[in-house]
């Protein structure tokens, strides 16, 4: 296994691990990844971390164990922990009032006075997550000063509750974001620093950071756009406000001693973080999400689920080149971690391949269909929006193929990260043939619509959404919005 830049400690895995080896390198090319990384843990040891593939089509740097990727959303677990340790310190209360430590905090809703901290690391707190047009604001105009996180959180003061404080679950990203701003007021520190200081460097993670302009460029696993063709996302997208809740960059080997530091109740090496009973707060569902395996239920700010019987406690991330997920199996003390730079659920696939090679069992998955986001890419890249029409009825009925909804708006955003709109509603519009009753494609293709000018269109789609489904509050909001 020379060269393949892994680990592992237990001679009576090394089959295991092999046949694990064979499947994530089939995955990684049947799905034309550009690269992936991949650790396991078990028992408080790095049990497997390698590398597939290269960090960037352009460098042709290989990805290593010590790449650098953006885990997106599992920024949220990291964030959670601060919070707990607030918690812990007496500095916070979860039960308490935001307004009561943020007196600058508002929202265009007198409920926003009743939000709790719970709420908001469990996703109930009724405030919105950021929109399109928002994540494309932050991703042309980046900040790096010390008070972009302060204009972010004033700026808010437009926005609308989209339910109870309380109500339901509703992710927001948002949310997190001012908790960042949280921290930050509370400690006196920056986000970043605190974090550093308190969060990663005890959890074995000096290498790990929230401020972009502080990663190593030459480990960076750049994120990668797949329409029009595989190519390097040509904005990098960063912006300091948005790092709480979406931009930690870490590698696999330092991602593998966060799990060990969680599987642990806190502990890494010695060193204390967090309590036990901090992390039965964390791990304890509040509130419902629904989509299993790993989704099942929220905790505060990690997931809940299951697979395969056992239970899984983690996260997930993705977005603009990228996607992740961290598995914790908190009952048989392991956790698997994959991190990839580009965008399908390729990632998703060798995640269950790594659980399963913990967990005693072939890697193997048998014969699983590829994303028809796929083929529709290249066939985007070669004949436009007409072949992927033609490329659609070719593959729909085919078994090598899955056809999912919600699968295309991946390519969308890319198209549009490249200066295709034209192409991305259109490419919206496909899969909205495909998937007609689906609300949040009709309100994703309006908002494309608006952005292009075609404001009349919008509103034709718009009302098309609300025929499905009349009390859409985000469809009747920019309904309003157009008309008035």
């Amino acid at each position: 296994m020379a060269g393949y830049n892994m680990a592992i400690k237990s001679e009576a895995s090394m089959d295991r691990y092999l046949q694990l080896e064979a499947v994530l390198q089939e995955i990684v090319a049947r799905w034309g990844v550009p690269g992936m990384g991949v650790g396991i843990v078990q028992n408080g040891e790095i049990a497997y971390a390698r590398g597939f593939g290269v960090q960037s089509l352009e460098t042709g740097r290989p990805v290593t164990p010590d790449s650098i990727f953006c885990i997106a959303s599992i920024t949220k677990c990291f964030v959670a922990t601060a919070v707990m340790q607030l918690v812990e310190q007496g500095r916070l209360h979860l039960d308490a009032p935001l307004v009561q430590y943020l007196p600058d905090f508002r929202l265009d809703d007198d409920r926003y006075t009743h939000i709790t901290l719970r709420q908001m690391l469990s996703h109930t707190s009724g405030m919105p997550d950021m929109d399109e047009d928002e994540y494309d604001d932050l991703v042309a105009h980046p900040e790096y000063d010390e008070e972009a996180p302060a204009r972010y959180v004033h700026a808010l003061a437009s926005r609308k509750m989209i339910a109870a404080p309380g109500e339901r679950f509703a992710y927001s990203n948002i949310a997190y974001n001012v908790l960042g701003y949280l921290i930050t007021k509370i400690t006196g520190q920056t986000f970043e620093d605190y974090m550093q200081e308190h969060v990663l460097q005890p959890a074995g993670m000096p290498d790990s950071t929230l401020f972009f302009p502080d990663v190593p460029l030459d480990r960076l696993a750049v994120p990668h756009l797949r329409a029009p063709g595989m190519i390097v996302n040509p904005v990098y997208p960063y912006h300091r406000a948005d790092a709480p809740a979406s931009f930690l960059h870490a590698s696999v080997v330092e991602m593998c001693h966060w799990a060990i530091t969680s599987l642990g109740r806190g502990i890494y090496q010695g060193q204390r973080i967090l309590t036990p009973a901090s992390y039965e707060q964390m791990w304890a569902s509040v509130a419902q999400r629904g989509d299993p395996p790993f989704r099942e239920e929220m905790g505060l700010g990690w997931t809940l689920g299951h697979f395969e019987g056992s239970r899984t406690v983690g996260h997930g991330g993705g977005g603009f080149g990228w996607t992740c997920f961290l598995a914790l199996l908190p009952d048989q003390n392991g956790a698997a971690i994959v991190m990839s730079n580009e965008e399908s659920a390729a990632h998703d696939l060798a995640l269950q391949a790594a659980l399963r090679a913990l967990l005693g069992k072939s890697p193997q998955p048998g014969p699983a269909p590829v994303a028809w986001m796929i083929p529709i890419a290249q066939a985007l890249q070669s004949g436009g929006i007409q072949a992927a029409y033609t490329c659609y009825e070719s593959i729909k009925d085919s078994p090598d193929y899955s056809v999912d909804p919600g699968e295309l708006i991946p390519l969308a955003y890319q198209l549009m990260a490249v200066g295709r709109l034209d192409l991305a509603i259109e490419l919206l519009k496909l899969d909205l043939h495909v998937f007609p009753e689906r609300v949040g494609l009709h309100l994703f293709l309006a908002r494309l619509l608006v952005q292009k000018g075609d404001r009349a269109d919008a509103e034709a789609v718009l009302r098309q959404a609300l025929a499905i489904k009349p009390d859409r509050a985000d469809v009747l909001e920019l309904l309003h919005t157009l008309t008035g």
